[in-house]
């Protein structure tokens, strides 16, 4: 397979048409070397591994998988740079597209702006940890599972620094998978500044889509922000967030963000 370098929002991606390949995976060593293999020129990490794997029509699947080798969660932005590598693929693009990531079943639309949307099914999960609920953690913390483990917490820190509570929680014993923390503030303007600590990465990743999407839901539930949220990561190039809802009940989530082809 070739690879070529991608990024959704910012989000580093390694993308190969796998198709030829059959139905062959991917092991973890493999998609560790081919990280090591693949570096981009600018020097920046390679945050994920996408695989065409089927293409018919309008619709197709992909494999994703963390720069660690791990399998079998959603990645919001990898997920538009797969839309935009099918349809540049022979996908004929539809007004909804319907494809799988890792077997599961989403939907994405291609915008005139060249944005791109992926729809999602509302949160599998929502819970509450009150302040010292959780061993080791004294403040508040949401955990949302949007087929894709994840905690928000609020308050940035001091710059790109680190606070001690990521790690805490990125491996405490109550989240047996491992989890995705994100550190949220709020600006006046009402735009969201948030940096997510991603498992499989072991780092601050320039965005995260599902991390966006989770601490979408973390503030619209506390009444912080309304239906759509506008996040800026790391990388500032922003992402949107749309939540549809029946009263308090969620019915869908919406991500939009750029997925580009990278030079590096």
């Amino acid at each position: 397979m070739t690879f070529i370098h991608m990024s959704g929002a910012g989000n580093t991606f390694l993308v190969a048409d796998g198709r030829s390949a059959g139905d062959a995976q991917l092991h973890a060593m493999q998609i560790q070397d081919i990280v090591v293999d693949h570096p981009r020129i600018d020097g920046a990490a390679v945050e994920g591994v996408l695989v065409l794997r089927s293409l018919v029509a309008n619709t197709f699947e992909a494999d994703y998988c963390n720069p660690d080798g791990s399998y079998g969660m959603m990645c919001g932005n990898g997920s538009r740079c797969i839309v935009r590598f099918a349809v540049d693929h022979g996908l004929e693009a539809s007004k909804e597209i319907p494809f799988r990531l890792n077997g599961a079943p989403y939907s994405a639309v291609v915008n005139e702006d060249d944005l791109i949307s992926i729809i999602f099914p509302p949160p599998e999960e929502e819970k509450t940890y009150e302040a010292g609920e959780l061993d080791g953690v004294s403040q508040p913390v949401e955990y949302i599972n949007v087929h894709s483990d994840h905690v928000v917490i609020m308050g940035m820190g001091a710059g790109t620094e680190i606070r001690p509570i990521v790690h805490t929680l990125r491996h405490h014993s109550l989240f047996p998978r491992g989890v995705n923390v994100n550190m949220v503030d709020i600006g006046a303007d009402g735009v969201v500044t948030i940096a997510t600590y991603e498992r499989g990465v072991e780092a601050v990743t320039g965005a995260c889509g599902t991390g966006a999407l989770s601490s979408a839901v973390v503030l619209w539930r506390k009444g912080l922000v309304g239906d759509n949220v506008k996040f800026m990561p790391p990388s500032d190039r922003p992402l949107s967030v749309h939540i549809s809802h029946d009263g308090a009940t969620i019915t869908n989530l919406i991500l939009q963000g750029d997925a580009r082809y990278d030079d590096a």
